[in-house]
This record gives structure tokens, sequence and C-alpha cells, in this order.
């Protein structure tokens, strides 16, 4: 156990992004990515580069188009009692279409994001493998807890599932009872289980899950 106070390696990262109509609104789409960052410690993690994580996640900012609102928080733990092993978080919130009209549908950063967490990911040790169902179901209720916080995954219902096999993705539905639909894409970044796009829409609003 360490005796001494200090920050060492990093095991795991989350990496959010969210989308909302300005800062202080519900987000409308939110993008998770879990990492491990790559390294040669013998503790099992890898050095935690901020700067460099900002700058493959840069991309998404032009696709907003405009200088967009946005907001930045980085959060880092570590513990003795892992050799001052830690986990890391770095959330991305934007402001998308912030001035245009209420009824004008928001622009769909799904792509950008794709691309940018694809390259964010080359610096990670390999992923998992292919996801089961039962993870899918999982992922998705826990994808959905992270991103919206006030929702109790105890309240969601499984509303529609779709294995996307080939792609290694699975989608799925889930709802809040009289409130709220949740679109949950698992794997919506190529050969990355551990990324997830939450979209959050009225119950009464249809969504393709074919994919972005």
């Amino acid at each position: 156990m360490l005796t001494a106070l200090r920050q060492g390696h990093v095991a795991s990262l989350r990496v959010t992004v969210a989308c909302a109509r300005s800062l202080e609104d519900v987000p409308h789409d939110v993008y998770l990515l879990d990492l491990t960052p790559a390294g040669d410690a013998r503790d099992g993690g890898g050095r935690f580069d901020e700067v460099s994580l900002l700058e493959g996640l840069e991309p998404v900012l032009d696709a907003v188009g405009g200088p967009p609102s946005w907001v930045v928080d980085v959060a880092r733990s570590h513990r003795s009692d892992r050799g001052g092993l830690g986990e890391a978080h770095l959330s991305i919130r934007l402001a998308v279409d912030e001035d245009a009209p209420g009824a004008q549908p928001v622009t769909d950063l799904t792509r950008a994001v794709q691309a940018a967490f694809a390259t964010v990911a080359r610096t990670s040790r390999a992923a998992g493998g292919a996801l089961s169902r039962d993870d899918a179901i999982s992922g998705a209720l826990a994808a959905v807890a992270h991103a919206f916080p006030d929702v109790d995954p105890d309240d969601l219902s499984l509303t529609d599932e779709e294995h996307h096999e080939a792609e290694g993705r699975w989608s799925v539905g889930l709802a809040q009872l009289g409130a709220t639909r949740f679109q949950v894409q698992l794997g919506f970044v190529q050969n990355v289980p551990a990324s997830a796009h939450v979209h959050r829409m009225p119950l009464g609003e249809v969504v393709d899950s074919v994919g972005p």
C-alpha cells in the first residue's frame, strides 16, 4: 500500500459527450465510451493523457457549426490500496442549435462522435468480445442511468431489441411509463463493444434502429 499521496496510472476511463439545445437543458443525445488506456505499467494501467483525448474529440465541435457553447469536466480518483491505480472520467456537454427555433430538428452529431470515438479508442487496449443479449440489455440500462441520473433503471421497461450481428451492435429500446423513451445503440463504434449512444425522445417519436 502506498504511504505517499500521488496519482498513478489509470486503469479505466469513461468518455461522455452530451448534446442538448442549451448547456442547461436535459440532453437529447448522450454518447459513452469506456476505455482501458494502453500502457506497459506493471500495475496494468496506462497514462491518462487529457490533452490528446480532447484533441481527438475536437472534430465534434466543428460538426456543431458556429462557435459552440461547451463545458468540459475532467475527474479522476486513485486508491492507495491499488498502488495508486485510478479511474478517470472526461465529460463534454455541447449546446447544439442553441439559437435555432424550438421546432427545428437538432443537428445529428452521431457520425462525428462515432469518428472521434474511433480515433480515441485507438489509444486503448483491444476491446473485449461481442456482447451477449444479457450484456446488451444490462449495458443499455446502465448507459441510461449514467446519462440521465434522475432516471431509475428499475422504472424502465424493455420495448424492443435488435442484434446487428454483422456489425457487432445491439439496438435496445427502453421506456419510462408515461414519460420518456430511450433508444440505446451498444457498440455503435465499430469493434468497440464498450461504446453506447443513448437517444432520449418523447413517447410518440419513432426511431430507426438501423444505425447512424
